[in-house]
C-alpha cells in the first residue's frame, strides 16, 4: 500500500515538473514572437519616416 502511494506521489511530481517546463518553454517562444513583431513594427515605422 505504501509503495503504491509513493509511486503516485512521484508520478504527480513528475507531471507537475513537465507541465511547468512546457509552460516556461511556451512563454519563451511567445516572448520571441512578440520581439519579432515589435522589430517588424519598428522597421515599418522607420520605413514610413524615410518615405
Amino acid at each position: 500500500m505504501k509503495t503504491l502511494f509513493f509511486i503516485l506521489v512521484i508520478t504527480i511530481l513528475a507531471a507537475a515538473l513537465v507541465i511547468t517546463y512546457l509552460v516556461n518553454k511556451e512563454q519563451r517562444s511567445m516572448n520571441r514572437l512578440s520581439d519579432t513583431f515589435i522589430k517588424l513594427i519598428q522597421k515599418f515605422d522607420s520605413w514610413q519616416m524615410m518615405r
